[in-house]
């Protein structure tokens, strides 16, 4: 039986984006702006409080680091979220089809394709009026269907999928390695001072009363690491396998990914493959050529 097609035209066509619709592209505003502070906070801490004590006592290649790392993690964090990650533009409404016998002619709702020898179900998006390819999943908050999705994530209010899953990638595995970073330098300002002041229970008191800004840190990196660093094996076991969040959520296809090739394949697919064009940019070129 062929499911009913919506009526209305997809609102990913017929709504206008304004400047802020294409930075933040999911309709998540408050997240977004609170996992931006979480990362920028303890780093302007970092440098305005713990790095001077360390390029004096240490080196100024700590501060050289730290600040590399941190244009990496933030780069990826804008990219990840304001990219298009790989949305299949729906098709026209079914509505200007004025005969009824035309719109009972739409396609079935489902079709069986072959992918690496393994049967895959093709679902008719009812919303979008077309075929899912393979991979490709209809995103429900952001209101249309997107090229090998993995995920939506509302901590970057956008969907990771085929075209800035790497950014989100680097972005978490950055966000870690800053996290660390920062742990480490903050805890060795404190026992540096504590061995200044000669070591013993007063000196340590004496350090934590002269580094209280180190000492914050040491405890909120200790706490917010967990979480990115969980995600960041999550991924790199995903990346392993050649498989999105979702296929393995969802076990699509058990042991047996056809996508997957050998570990090296896998990890040059995510992070060097060629960029996949932008269906949206070819739609507006296309319409300002009109």
């Amino acid at each position: 039986m062929t499911e009913p097609v919506s009526s209305q035209v997809h609102p990913h066509v017929a709504q206008k984006k304004t400047f802020l619709d294409r930075v933040l592209r999911g309709p998540e505003r408050i997240p977004v702006f609170s996992t931006f502070l979480l990362i920028l906070v303890p780093q302007v801490l970092f440098y305005a409080c713990v790095a001077p004590f360390l390029v004096h006592r240490l080196s100024v290649g700590v501060v050289v680091v730290a600040l590399y790392v941190s244009i990496l993690c933030f780069c990826n964090f804008f990219m990840a979220a304001g990219l298009d990650p790989g949305v299949i533009l729906p098709q026209q409404s079914l509505d200007n089809i004025e005969n009824a016998e035309q719109k009972k002619e739409v396609p079935p709702p489902k079709e069986v394709l072959v992918v690496g020898g393994i049967p895959f179900v093709s679902k008719y998006c009812t919303t979008c009026n077309i075929y899912r390819p393979p991979r490709a999943s209809h995103c429900g908050l952001c209101k249309h269907c997107v090229s090998t999705f993995d995920h939506h994530c509302p901590a970057i209010g956008n969907c990771i999928a085929q075209r800035n899953y790497r950014f989100f990638v680097i972005f978490v595995f950055s966000t870690v390695f800053m996290a660390i970073y920062i742990l480490a330098f903050s805890l060795a300002n404190v026992l540096l001072i504590y061995f200044d002041l000669g070591g013993g229970g007063s000196s340590f008191n004496d350090a934590i009363s002269k580094a209280p800004v180190a000492c914050i840190l040491v405890i909120y990196s200790f706490l917010a690491i967990w979480s990115p660093l969980g995600l960041c094996c999550f991924h790199l076991s995903l990346i392993h396998t050649g498989q999105t969040t979702k296929e393995s959520l969802s076990n699509t296809f058990g042991t047996r990914t056809p996508y997957s090739q050998s570990c090296a394949k896998n990890f040059f697919n995510v992070f060097y493959s060629p960029f996949f064009p932008s269906f949206e940019k070819l739609r507006e070129k296309r319409a300002e050529n009109k």
